[in-house]
């Protein structure tokens, strides 16, 4: 019912009086306040922008560019529904304004489960908002449901567009890392930080590509870009310590893992590096020690299980190992079965 009322809401015949009657001159003053609108935006002087642009819908009450750059106001104030509103207002009474479209799916990207978001990047496109962050977006939102080539599409265009974009080599270079393509991942975030210099997270991912490239020092020197630029990265912590461990640098590997740690005392990954290394240097009831400390917050982790069996092995108790070992591949752990093989006897 709610969309019947909405389609019948007093209709097109309306909108048709109101420009129907709108003079010369009115449309003039209309257009004259929208192009102040629109100079005081690229001045960032929005409260005058956003006076403009109601006496343009004073005016014109179905004015679609004034709901737009109004929107766009109050995004940039944080003013989301009244934002929302405005968009709304601009599809509804010009729906094949493309930016209208797009910048109510950025509001909405993040935020909506049913793909809403993809449906607005895609209108805006095909009504020809040809924008590098609306296929920025779109591509975002085909990564999020796995469809990476048409993704690499999107980023691509998005670079032939605006061939500074960082973000767009970022993402791009994520593609080619999931497709095996290191050589080409590693060119993409060498790009992205030579548009972005300061751009943590390029870093740690280029450190990451040099790890499976066998490239342990250029890793461990990413990564520490990367915390230098920010402290707080955990991820880049727990990368740099596992790099340092492949090069036999262990008190700086163990240095990492603990400082991840204290930055989160549930972080797993840290835990399960921080008891690799344990064990190795044969101290494995610590080792075992930590992982039986974050099970409870853990349950459902594969590595979990699969290392703790191994710890177990260590230990002599096969029995546990091997629960471990069958609790992993209950959650999807395919390495699991290769160490069941030394359950059979049992």
């Amino acid at each position: 019912m709610k969309e019947i009322i909405a389609l019948i809401f007093v209709g097109s015949l309306s909108i048709q009086m109101v420009c129907g009657q709108l003079g010369f001159s009115e449309k003039r003053q209309r257009d004259k306040n929208l192009n102040e609108a629109i100079t005081y935006i690229t001045q960032e002087q929005y409260e005058l922008a956003a006076s403009k642009l109601t006496q343009c819908l004073i005016l014109d009450s179905a004015f679609a560019p004034a709901y737009l750059q109004r929107g766009r106001i109050f995004l940039e104030w944080g003013m989301m529904d009244d934002a929302m509103l405005d968009l709304d207002m601009a599809i509804f009474y010009d729906s094949l304004l493309g930016a209208a479209s797009f910048y109510k799916g950025y509001i909405l990207f993040g935020k909506d489960t049913t793909g809403t978001d993809a449906l607005l990047f895609d209108r805006a496109i095909n009504n020809g908002y040809n924008n590098p962050w609306a296929f920025y977006f779109r591509g975002l939102t085909r990564i999020r449901s796995g469809m990476d080539g048409m993704a690499m599409n999107d980023l691509d265009a998005a670079i032939h567009l605006k061939v500074d974009f960082a973000l767009a080599y970022h993402e791009r270079a994520g593609i080619k890392r999931r497709n095996g393509d290191l050589q080409g991942s590693h060119f993409d975030y060498q790009t992205a930080l030579e548009y972005q210099d300061v751009f943590p997270l390029a870093y740690n991912n280029r450190g990451s590509v040099k790890i499976l490239l066998g490239d342990y020092e250029g890793a461990v020197n990413d990564y520490t870009m990367a915390l230098e630029q920010d402290p707080n990265l955990i991820i880049s912590l727990n990368n740099r310590g596992y790099a340092r461990h492949f090069l036999g640098e262990l008190n700086k590997a163990m240095q990492d893992f603990d400082a991840a740690i204290a930055l989160n005392e549930q972080f797993s990954f840290a835990i399960l590096n921080k008891a690799s290394l344990l064990a190795g240097q044969n101290e494995v009831g610590p080792a075992l020690q930590l992982i039986d400390g974050i099970m409870d917050e853990h349950p459902d982790e594969q590595l979990l299980y699969l290392n703790r069996g191994l710890i177990r092995e260590l230990t002599g108790d096969l029995n546990g190992a091997c629960e471990d070992w069958s609790r992993a591949k209950e959650l999807g752990a395919e390495e699991a079965d290769a160490y069941l093989k030394e359950c059979n006897n049992l």
